[in-house]
């Protein structure tokens, strides 16, 4: 369910040094909104540690969670490759520490250091790959059906998710969450 990236984490640690100040560290706390939906990105962020969720807000005011994103996960890659503005906002869910560059310098690295254009390249065609397949199973699946699932992955995981969390990931309300815990427990 938390999605990481250990081998861009690794590199990120490995060009360091040599980057001097064009890398540099930011730390956020949990509940904090640090990127936001409809905004120009400035930077690009490697998770060094911590849990963020990527957040889409519907006209209605409806939020729907993309994926739980952890260590050596990226933020902001996709605007700084298009151009454009923020496609959702992001939220830490845990305490957060981040590697943060500005696009220029994401784009240099991406010209000139040929395993972290692989890396990022691997990145974005795993997180396609996966949003299909947790789209598939929504179309494919009941909610009901779905939740023994979500709650075995969580069980593996050491982070408390709120039930607004659950519900958002599901794309669906609170009320109906409730509903199916109350009816998978009687």
């Amino acid at each position: 369910m938390i999605q990481t990236n250990l081998a861009l984490l690794q590199l990120i640690n490995d060009i360091l040094p040599a980057a001097g100040g064009a890398i540099t560290m930011r730390q956020f706390d949990a509940g904090q909104r640090f990127i936001f939906q409809e905004q120009e990105i400035l930077q690009v962020y490697i998770i060094r540690s911590g849990v963020v969720k990527p957040v889409i807000t519907e006209e209605n005011g409806k939020e729907y969670i993309l994926e739980f994103l952890g260590e050596g996960e990226m933020l902001g890659e996709v605007e700084a490759i298009r151009g454009t503005k923020t496609v959702c906002s992001v939220d830490a869910v845990t305490p957060v520490s981040l590697y943060a560059m500005g696009v220029g310098q994401f784009h240099y690295f991406l010209q000139t250091i040929p395993a972290f254009n692989n890396l990022v390249m691997r990145l974005l065609a795993t997180r396609v790959a996966n949003s299909s397949v947790k789209m598939a199973r929504q179309q494919l699946y009941t909610m009901a059906e779905l939740l023994p699932q979500l709650q075995k992955m969580l069980a593996a995981q050491q982070i408390a998710f709120t039930k607004q969390d659950l519900a958002g990931y599901m794309g669906i309300s609170v009320r109906s969450l409730n509903r199916i815990l109350k009816d998978n427990v009687g």
